[in-house]
């Protein structure tokens, strides 16, 4: 009895075994942030945020030269003014440098914002056709390299990017 069990495990742990060695992992990688800095798209996209970027650049530079003005003839006048009016065109002033110091930086976040925006449609496409990919390939992982946490790249691992850098290009 003890013969036969033995000898049906023996056979239950083979056939596991020739059916794990018919499936092995595969393992790729890419690096994504080539594919996006190569992406056809990206060209397009950095104009359309250069603009937008050169467009509150004007605004912010009008902005300071309205208030180095302010400044300028505050200090010509000033001595002309009463107390009430210095201390009011003082006040005047520091709300003018507030307005620019929020404006600047509600620019930078908007730029951030449209830039996010704007780069996710390349970072789907990316991601899309390393699924294609992988998925025609039978790819069982497929690591991002540029994230750099990837500690070793065995020589068996396949480089996907050029693949995928294909596919975006529609070659």
């Amino acid at each position: 009895m003890k013969i036969k069990f033995l000898l049906t495990a023996v056979v239950i742990l083979c056939v596991a075994t020739l059916t794990n060695a018919q499936n092995p992992l595969k393992i790729g990688h890419v690096n994504i942030q080539e594919l996006v800095q190569k992406h056809p798209m990206l060209d397009s996209l950095q104009t359309v945020i250069e603009k937008e970027s050169k467009d509150m650049q004007e605004i912010y530079e009008e902005m300071i030269a309205e208030h180095e003005a302010a400044i300028e003839k505050f200090e010509a006048e000033s001595a002309t003014y009463s107390d009430f009016v210095k201390q009011t065109r003082q006040n005047e002033i520091l709300e003018q440098s507030q307005k620019i110091q929020t404006y600047n930086q509600t620019a930078q976040q908007q730029l951030q914002n449209r830039n996010m925006e704007l780069i996710q449609p390349i970072y789907k496409q990316i991601n899309q056709e390393i699924s294609n990919i992988a998925g025609a390939q039978n790819f069982t992982y497929v690591l991002d390299v540029s994230a750099g946490n990837v500690a070793y790249i065995s020589p068996e691992s396949e480089d996907l990017t050029p693949l995928v850098l294909k596919a975006i290009k529609g070659e």
